[in-house]
Parts: structure tokens; sequence; C-alpha cells
């Protein structure tokens, strides 16, 4: 496959399509109703990579969906557990479950931990370091009992179509703003660091786990999420003081367990400081190269050189605010700035609107076709 063969370090003859198509937009571009997907986890991650198919990706990331008791109630969906109400169900958001009140969010619980970005609460979920020895990181063979079939059968529906790409959550700012909020954990990170070390430290213990589970399944290409600890909103000096030691373990222990395992990080922003701390850590290729962060594909590949692998680039308004014709020129100016014999994958740089149309996507395949040429040329 295309993306595979590309992260692998292979000749190929264009830049892989990789936008990032999530569930809200997949099922509006099959029309299917999405209410359903809550207690059918794989029907959720078919229509992912069914709509990633039909708008010629080349690559469709692979989420573990939770199953949840859910009930409509007017224009709003709430999360039920043995018949009491836990909370409202964030639509318009990434679809977890806003909890009325944090004590029901249970991190012992292996159903709860491993998809824990579907629970949150306006209140602090974790309060101190007591709680967090208290969360339990699910073991690997839970993963397959909890997930296995899940993941087996969107390996069905991909065939040889598609690459899937393995999520492996966020351990560490993400995970922590799952934890805490966004403002208490950017707070804690210069009040309490021992207590966000700790955190983060569980963060990637569960990384690492899912890692090996979407490795054992036979997928070789995965996501690395931390999209919030960007120069946007942190300092270059945090990100080196708490997150780079903790991707670089990440990438480290999952490297160890399968050599050909190929890990990109998705972090949104600017990211322009620390380019040089993310190949030191391990990572094998970078996204998604967000241009809203105030630089280009051109700008990140004079940083990295032209043999690190690259992914994204194209503006993810340009998906509702521009025309077809004008997304290929822009996905065509990201490939000849990305891709130097094989080391970039042209895609959004984050995840594309719900209301995007089916041919903005489709912009981005015809891009890659329409460079194929010249790419050979070259």
């Amino acid at each position: 496959m295309l993306l595979l063969d590309t992260m692998m370090g292979k000749k190929v003859e264009r830049a892989p399509s990789v936008p990032k198509i999530w569930i809200d937009l997949a099922a509006r571009l099959l029309d299917r109703d999405f209410s359903v997907f809550f207690d059918n986890p794989s029907f959720a991650m078919q229509t992912i990579i069914e709509a990633a198919i039909d708008c010629a990706c080349d690559g469709a990331r692979v989420f573990l969906f939770p199953i949840r008791d859910v009930i409509k109630e007017k224009d709003a969906w709430y999360h039920y557990r043995n018949g009491k109400k836990l909370g409202k169900i964030d639509i318009d958001g990434g679809w977890a479950t806003i909890f009325d009140e944090a004590g029901d969010i249970d991190f012992s619980d292996p159903m709860t931990m491993i998809p824990y970005h579907f629970f949150k609460s306006h209140a602090k979920i974790i309060k101190d370091i007591s709680m967090i020895k208290r969360i339990e990181i699910p073991a690997l063979q839970t993963f397959h009992k909890l997930y296995g079939e899940q993941v087996d059968r969107s390996i069905e529906i991909a065939e040889d179509k598609i690459c899937l790409i393995g999520d492996c959550n966020s351990g560490t700012l993400a995970f922590c703003i799952a934890m805490l909020g966004m403002e208490e954990a950017l707070v804690c990170l210069y009040t309490e660091p021992e207590f966000i070390r700790a955190l983060m430290q569980k963060g990637i213990e569960l990384c690492v786990t899912q890692a090996k589970f979407m490795l054992d399944k036979g997928i070789r290409v995965l996501r690395y999420n931390d999209s919030a600890a960007n120069m946007t909103v942190i300092s270059p000096d945090t990100w080196r003081a708490f997150i780079k030691p903790l991707i670089r373990e990440f990438c480290t222990e999952v490297h160890a367990y399968c050599p050909d395992a190929k890990i990109y990080c998705h972090i949104c922003g600017d990211i322009r400081p620390i380019v040089g701390d993310l190949v030191e850590t391990g990572l094998d290729c970078i996204a998604p190269l967000d241009p809203l962060g105030n630089f280009s594909v051109g700008d990140i590949r004079t940083l990295v050189g032209n043999e690190f692998m690259l992914m994204g680039g194209v503006n993810t308004l340009s998906f509702i605010n521009q025309s077809p014709e004008n997304i290929i020129a822009e996905a065509e100016r990201c490939i000849r700035e990305g891709f130097t014999g094989g080391h970039y994958a042209v895609g959004s740089g984050c995840v594309v609107p719900r209301t995007a149309s089916r041919e903005s996507l489709l912009a981005v395949a015809k891009a890659s076709n329409n460079m194929r040429i010249a790419i050979n040329n070259n």
C-alpha cells in the first residue's frame, strides 16, 4: 500500500493522500445515521474507512470507540448507565460524554480507561497523586479481549484498498487536559510539575500498550496524538522539559517491540521551535503541518532535511472555504515543497470539518495524481 511504502522509505510514484476524516464527516458523506454508532463501534469505524476509500484516500485512522447506552432527548444525546443519566454527549466536539459528576468516571475500569478521551467532565477528574496511582493501565490481553474484533473488522473492510493507521491516543499534555481540563493542566505544569509528570507517565504506559495492540493486529503505521502541545499553547522549554522525554520513551519502547513500526506525531499549531527535538525523539514522521501555525510544508522540510517523513499541510479551512480547484492548487504546492523522493504524504492540517464536500476531499487525491508526472520526471 502506498502510504505504508512511503513510510517505509520505499520509492513511490506519487505522494499518498491522507486527509483526516472523523466520524461526523464520514457519516454525512455516506448519508448514515450516526446515532447507531454509540452501541455499534465497529460500524462507526467501518463508516470512517469506507468514507476514506470513497474519497480516494490512501490512509484512514483506526480508533477504539466505546459502547455506550445513549438516549436521545429533544435534540441532544445523553449517556446512561444502569438507568442513571451520566451526562450529555458532546456531538459538536470529540463525541465525549461530559459527565455531570466527575466521580462517576471510573478509571480503574478498562472499559473507561482504554477510550478515556470519550469520558470527560467540566470538573477536575484527577485531584492528587493518590488518584493517579489508582489509575489502572489495562493489560495487553485486555485490549485484545475488548477491541480485537472491532479492529479485525476494520482490517477486513480495508482489505488492500487503504492503509490503516493505528491510533495510540495521547499520554502527555492532551492526556492531562482530558483528566484536568485545559486551564488546570496548563497551570499545573508550573505549580505542580511532579504531579503532571506522574500523570503523563501513566498516559505513556497506556499509549505504549495500545500501540502494541495495534502492532499485534498487523497495523504498522501508528499515530501518537498530542495536538495541544504546540508552541501556540506552551513554550519550547516547557515542551522539552515535560513532553520530549516521554515521546522518546514511547518511540523507544514501540520500536523495540516492533522495529518495522512507523510512528507519526500529530501536533497542531506552531511546531517550528521544536522540529529538531521531534526528530530526536525517534519519531518516523511529523504531522499534520498545520498552516494555521503560520508556517508552510517547505519551512518544515528545510528544517528536517530531505530524508525525514512529513505528512499534512493543507489548510483545514480550505475544505469549506475554497473551491476544489483551489484545494488542488494548494495541495500541489504542498507536494512540491514536501515530496523529496517519497518522504511526504499530503493531507489536511488537522481534522477535516464535518461540512466539507466529497469533492473537496477528492481534490487532494487529484492533486496527488496530477503531481505524479512531475515526481516521476524528477
